[in-house]
């Protein structure tokens, strides 16, 4: 009988477990953190846009106090007009409403800025992500890399070599 050397594959299949499971326990850390920062960012985000909408709702005020100030005379008009009833002796003042309704005579509605639009939150959904978000799951796929990452460093399984 002749002695047969073994046969190795080319490669080992610890590395394929290694890489599995030190790519789950990237994951179990990594998508926590991501959700994180994603939650961070909308806020900051949120309160971004309320900021800016003030600073608009504050220019377009500033701007007209500005115009009152100086007797802008395309404000003055309008003024004398709508909280007066009063126009220049060459043109008439003229009402366009509908039945049973009154004019506003406040010109703060239209000093307002548009509505705020809020950012809506980013959420990731995967069952990798449920798995790594959720409180029990997460510890569980941390077992399950950290098991994986443990057989991948395990030595080739070989038979005894007789000699």
């Amino acid at each position: 009988m002749s002695a047969r050397a073994p046969s190795r594959s080319l490669i080992d299949p610890g590395w394929l477990f290694l890489i599995a499971g030190l790519t789950l326990m990237g994951a179990a850390v990594l998508i926590p953190a991501r959700r994180d920062l994603d939650l961070a960012l909308w806020r900051r985000d949120r309160v971004l846009a309320a900021e800016m909408n003030r600073l608009e709702r504050l220019t377009r005020y500033e701007t007209y106090l500005d115009a009152l100030r100086h007797r802008d005379e395309t404000v003055v008009r309008q003024l004398a007009s709508t909280q007066l009833g009063l126009a220049p002796a060459d043109s008439q003042v003229l009402l366009l409403v509908g039945e049973g309704e009154a004019e506003d005579a406040s010109v703060f509605r239209a000093l307002e800025p548009r509505p705020l639009e809020l950012p809506q939150p980013h959420e990731i959904h995967s069952v990798l992500a449920r798995l790594a978000l959720g409180g029990r799951s997460q510890l569980w796929l941390l077992a399950a890399s950290a098991m994986l990452v443990l057989i991948g460093l395990l030595p080739p399984g070989g038979g005894h070599q007789q000699g």
